[in-house]
């Protein structure tokens, strides 16, 4: 929501610096500068882009308001339990818990788990497939920047296309003014919506994208301990480690260690 707070902010000063100086608003639009730059911009990532790509851009947004999350302190706790379940009765007694996972990257990891894949290549399936994902999550991030690189010049443009129809109408002093004004509002939407949306808004998704990829990055270093057959206790605090924070709902490891006794008591006899 911060972000959104940000956008919001960047147009009540424009707004606000407008007025400060006894200027009417209306002074700060113009149909066919907005024609020219939203218009132009908005051809130029259809180019790059495609219409999928544009699609996917403007949907990303809204990242900004609700960003995905990986709950890396709930896969700690189901990572614990699935350890001291593997451990006591085989890695198939996971085969349940594929369906329940909404992550496709967990479901997968189970799913190669179950079918005793060696850790090695394991890591290296999960790796592809975590980088797959970034790459198609990164997409919104490219989106906007490019957006913040053509906006500026497209309103250098749009300015030109309305000198050039200022010097026109050199025969008409008074339309001089307005046409000149006109030509300038160009580049304020232009170089404004750059500044103040496009590129702001490409590097907090590319923040958000970059977030979500270290954090499955430690889901793949979990399931590799997982089918490495670790102990619980051994996967939770190497997993707490590297994840900022405590979470208040996960046993200690002595409690975790306690729960795989009863089976290596079995083991024993």
């Amino acid at each position: 929501m911060t972000s959104v707070l940000g956008l919001i902010c960047g147009i009540l000063v424009v707004v606000l610096g407008a007025v400060s100086d006894n200027d009417p608003l209306s002074s700060l639009f113009s149909l066919t500068a907005c024609i020219i730059v939203l218009g132009g911009t908005l051809a130029a990532l259809m180019v790059q882009f495609g219409v999928g790509g544009l699609l996917k851009g403007i949907k990303g947004a809204g990242w900004l308001v609700k960003p995905p999350k990986v709950d890396l302190h709930d896969f700690v706790v189901r990572i614990t339990e699935w350890a001291a379940l593997s451990r006591q009765q085989g890695t198939l007694a996971l085969e349940p818990f594929i369906e329940q996972q909404k992550d496709p990257l967990q479901a997968k990891a189970l799913q190669l788990i179950v079918d005793n894949t060696p850790a090695p290549a394991l890591r290296e399936k999960l790796t592809a497939m975590v980088e797959t994902l970034g790459a198609a999550e990164h997409l919104p991030a490219k989106f906007w920047e490019s957006a913040g690189g053509f906006s500026p010049t497209i309103g250098v443009m749009g300015a030109v296309l309305g000198l050039i129809h200022v010097m026109m109408e050199l025969n008409h002093p008074e339309l001089l003014g307005a046409g000149i004004a006109t030509a300038f509002i160009a580049t304020v939407y232009g170089v404004g919506t750059a500044n103040l949306f496009y590129l702001p808004m490409g590097a907090r998704l590319a923040a958000i994208a970059e977030e979500t990829e270290h954090a499955r990055f430690i889901l793949v270093d979990g399931f590799v301990m997982l089918a490495q057959q670790k102990p619980a206790s051994v996967i939770r605090d190497e997993l707490l480690t590297i994840i900022p924070g405590k979470p208040k709902d996960i046993a200690p490891a002595a409690a975790t260690a306690e729960a795989e006794t009863p089976a290596a008591e079995m083991e024993a006899a």
